[in-house]
Order: structure tokens, then sequence, then C-alpha cells
């Protein structure tokens, strides 16, 4: 039985399509899974991605297992805050800083999230599609 056939059996709420796994609202619980199950042990995690689709924004999170040599890429859809994954993935915290500096989503559980990139005062995320570039601060505006 590979990966995906065990995901869905312990999870029959998920999508699965050619390229990743889509839940609603246990992407802690499925990572958690991916983690601990000792025949997956899916101990990596390579980023977190997130991709604005103007209603909702999709994180995706790649995972690598070296004991089996497989990928899978597990998504959800969020619009102002989603789940930290830092206590199973303490590689996380970086790319969840960012995501919430650059897009704007809280992560909750994240006792450190904080700007990476913009300063502190800075207004607004972005890379939201929403985000206004007429501001004054933006050196290429006239």
């Amino acid at each position: 039985m590979n990966c995906i056939d065990m995901i869905k059996m312990n999870f029959p709420d998920v999508k699965v399509y050619s390229d990743k796994v889509e839940t609603d609202n246990q992407i802690y619980e499925i990572l958690e899974y991916l983690k601990k199950t000792y025949e997956l042990s899916f101990d990596i995690l390579l980023t977190v991605i997130a991709v604005d689709y103007t209603d909702y924004i999709e994180l995706i999170y790649p995972l690598l297992s070296t004991y089996m040599n497989e990928r899978v890429n597990i998504s959800t859809k969020v619009r102002e805050e989603a789940v930290s994954v830092t206590s199973l993935y303490p590689s996380a915290y970086f790319d969840e800083c960012e995501i919430y500096d650059l897009f704007g989503i809280c992560f909750v559980g994240n006792k450190k999230l904080k700007r990476l990139f913009m300063p502190s005062s800075w207004i607004g995320h972005p890379l939201r599609k929403n985000y206004e570039l007429k501001d004054t601060r933006l050196s290429w505006n006239e």
C-alpha cells in the first residue's frame, strides 16, 4: 500500500489530485500522521509554498520520506490564518514568517511570528493580488 492509499484510508475527506493531496481542515493531523507513522516516515518538510488565488490562499507542504525515498505534496486552502506546523517540523518557522510577512496569513501556534523582509511599520502584504501598488514608499512609483 502506498502513502496516498494510506492517507485516503485514514482521512476519507481528502481530495487526491495527480500532484497533491488536498484537505480542508486537517492539515496538522495529516502531517503528523505522515511524520509519525513508521511505515511512511515523512521526516523532511522541504518548504511551505503559498499561492494567492484572490479568494483564498493555498498552502502547499512538500514532504520527503528518506526512509521510503518518496515525496508527497499536501495542500490546504486558507483565508486569514492557518495552523502552525513548527512543532512537527521546526524548519517551517522561516517559511511561516515569510508567508505571514508577504501574504498576511497568521499561523496559529507559531509563538515568534514576525516580519522578515518588510519593515515592521509596513502596512499590507505585498504578494497579495489585491495589494495596492500606488504606495509612495515604493521607489518605482511616480
